[in-house]
């Protein structure tokens, strides 16, 4: 390790540190985690992930204000992505208001034209499923989360995220078909 290159600190070190308001463990922090928290905040979103940089900052404040609170029951990048959660859902909550204020078309995910590779029918069908099933399916297979973490982060019982998963795999095999 050169001189340049920081040390990490372990998990419960760095908890403490921010806890104790430094801000060098905010910059470890945000360089640990933050490219995973906004690609899990980016992929909730589909279509409106344009908006993922917002999300991801107010997620970072909302975690600043948590942190007295948080009692180690899971991991601090678990802890981020409830948080990151309750933003998406806040988010889409919203814009389904204006929506409907403007009387506007509601948001389209699929509308990206049709492209014949592996990875655009994979994004497509994705963007078509139902949030809950979408996000379900993100920590799973890109987040490689377990099925416990992924209970702590959406609020929900092993048992209900194993049924969320086996339903979702089976809406996204539909929409994989439907092509």
């Amino acid at each position: 390790m050169t001189a340049a290159e920081p040390q990490r600190s372990s998990e419960p070190d760095l908890i403490a540190r921010l806890k104790a308001g430094d801000e060098d463990a905010a910059h470890e922090f945000f360089d640990r985690y933050a490219s995973r928290i906004r690609r899990f905040i980016a992929n909730s979103l589909g279509a409106a992930a344009a908006e993922a940089d917002d999300v991801l900052q107010e997620t970072f404040i909302a975690l600043a204000d948590a942190l007295p609170f948080f009692r180690g029951d899971s991991s601090l990048f678990t802890f981020a992505c409830a948080i990151a959660h309750r933003k998406v859902l806040s988010l889409i909550r919203t814009n389904a208001r204006r929506a409907r204020l403007m009387r506007a078309a509601p948001l389209e995910q699929g509308a990206a034209p049709r492209d014949p590779s592996a990875n655009r029918e994979l994004s497509r069908a994705l963007a078509q499923l139902r949030l809950d099933y979408r996000e379900v399916l993100l920590l799973k297979y890109v987040e490689e989360l377990g099925v416990a973490e992924i209970a702590r982060i959406l609020r929900l019982g092993e048992h209900a995220v194993e049924s969320r998963l086996a339903r979702a795999r089976k809406a996204l095999r539909n929409n994989l078909r439907e092509d």
